[in-house]
């Protein structure tokens, strides 16, 4: 059994508890689902169930945490491994970059927990196996996609097999099959008698697994029950308050794409002769399974990425041979992962450096700022240092550095992932305000309501190749729990 008992918990440098007075008891076998709005606590408690924190993170413990009656105080990382285990809601922090290949990122943990060559081969091999990821065996873990990352990250801790696993935000990346066969492995590891912490929004996925979900708040549990008696928080801003957006009749092409295609290095064909034109004002969704290109294609557009082959045209000019500096005054990108994108000392810095580098043409730069930074929630934090800030929020701060840039096409890579139903619909309102201002708006996501609720028209990659381009039929809303 995994015991926290009146656990309290504070990050180095910070006078206020992430966790007060927490009691949980998760036993061999149980899986227990963790719900509750973002910067409540979900993530810490994580931290502190595996042992990482105060381990390998710092800061101050109270109270206790057990395993099998075992203090887990004072033990250091290495010493963790066996009894527990956390996989990270960012994939990235938790690859080793030491590893060559797939197989040996998996078999990494195995490896240093001293096993036997054959132990470690087949534990490695049944991990790839239950996570559908044999295909990504011999390739380079930095040449994933995010969801492909995270189902290798998932499989490193399966072949560990810790008695006791938390899982951050575990499916945030997946597509709808990715996150089967980690309900399925997660299921099937729990039927081996591993308790299970799963922090997830993802309130039908914990519906499948969880005999008990836990709601958090303040650092605090609030009630815990079983699912149906737990559906988590729901967005206070309703779908009807959403600014009324009309299809835009507009001619003018804002991206057109021929015979796009694209290798990586070591030979990954990634785009496949794509055929794509997008119109000024459109709403435009990408879907696709994880690795189909998704990522690779809207990288072809800002210059990141120099097609293999192909043309990529932005509001009628051709990309090539254009910097991307020249290319950022007409289109504007968040990456799927901000850490990515997040470099300055303020949040108010961050938000301006692109604004002021597109030049004085977008207006003035202040009142950009200040707008953007009100429209994504984070006007208090102007002179946060950004990671103060939680990744969802960290999140919000990169969409407002493109939206301060005020480029007539925005692209966004998964801009809800990670967020809490607030945050998701504020993303959906600053969507629906862009369309009705004309500009164009591209989303790549895994997120079923936020396309029905956002966009006009759905594009569907697979294998680097367009299989589908049709008109969205809107996702209707589930109903949201009764306002507590």
């Amino acid at each position: 059994m995994l015991e926290l008992d009146d656990v309290t918990y504070r990050y180095p440098g910070y006078a206020r508890h992430a966790l007060d007075g927490v009691d949980l008891a998760i036993r061999d076998g149980e899986v227990v689902g963790l719900t509750g709005p973002n910067g409540s606590g979900k993530s810490t408690l994580c931290l502190v169930a595996s042992g990482l924190a105060p381990a390998a993170v710092g800061g101050e413990l109270g109270g206790e945490v057990r395993v099998d009656g075992a203090t887990l105080r004072g033990l250091r990382p290495h010493q963790l491994a066996g009894r527990t285990g956390l996989v990270f809601a960012n994939a990235e922090a938790q690859r080793t970059r030491v590893a060559a290949t797939v197989f040996e990122e998996v078999a990494f943990g195995a490896v240093n927990l001293g096993l036997p060559v054959a132990e470690t081969v087949a534990r490695t091999r049944a991990a790839l196996t239950a996570l559908g990821i044999d295909e990504l065996a011999e390739r380079h873990p930095a040449r994933l996609s995010g969801g492909q990352a995270q189902l290798v990250a998932i499989a490193s801790m399966l072949a560990m097999r810790p008695r006791h696993v938390a899982l951050d935000e575990p499916v945030a990346e997946l597509d709808g099959p990715g996150r089967r066969l980690v309900a399925d492995a997660l299921r099937a590891l729990s039927a081996t008698g591993t308790g299970l912490l799963v922090a997830e929004h993802d309130l039908d996925l914990l519906a499948t697994l969880a005999s008990q979900v836990v709601e958090m708040r303040d650092g605090r549990i609030e009630r815990m029950g079983p699912p149906a008696e737990v559906p988590g928080p729901s967005a206070e801003a309703p779908r009807d308050a959403l600014p009324p957006v009309a299809d835009n009749p507009a001619t003018e092409v804002a991206i057109r794409c021929e015979g796009l295609a694209y290798d990586y290095p070591d030979g990954t064909r990634a785009l496949d002769g794509i055929d794509l034109s997008i119109q000024a004002g459109e709403r435009v969704a990408i879907v696709g399974r994880n690795g189909s290109g998704k990522t690779t294609l809207v990288r072809t557009w800002n210059g990141l990425l120099r097609p293999t082959s192909g043309t990529v045209e932005i509001a009628g000019q051709s990309t090539a041979g254009q910097h991307v500096a020249a290319l950022a005054r007409s289109l504007g990108l968040t990456f799927q992962d901000p850490d990515h994108q997040i470099f300055a000392r303020t949040c108010r810095d961050e938000v301006a450096f692109g604004a002021r580098n597109v030049g004085p043409a977008r207006g003035d730069l202040d009142a950009a700022v200040n707008e953007a930074l009100e429209a994504v929630g984070l006007a208090r934090e102007a002179g946060t240092n950004p990671y103060d800030l939680g990744p969802s929020r960290r999140r919000l701060l990169a969409l407002a550095s493109v939206l301060a840039m005020r480029t007539p096409i925005v692209v966004l890579d998964e801009p809800t992932m990670g967020l809490d139903p607030n945050e998701r619909a504020r993303v959906e309102v600053i969507v629906a305000a862009l369309a009705a201002a004309g500009r164009t708006v591209v989303a790549i996501t895994h997120d079923e309501q936020f396309v029905g609720a956002a966009f006009q028209r759905v594009v569907r990659l697979t294998s680097g190749r367009v299989i589908a381009d049709s008109r969205v039929a809107t996702v209707e809303p589930k109903t949201p729990p009764a306002a507590r």
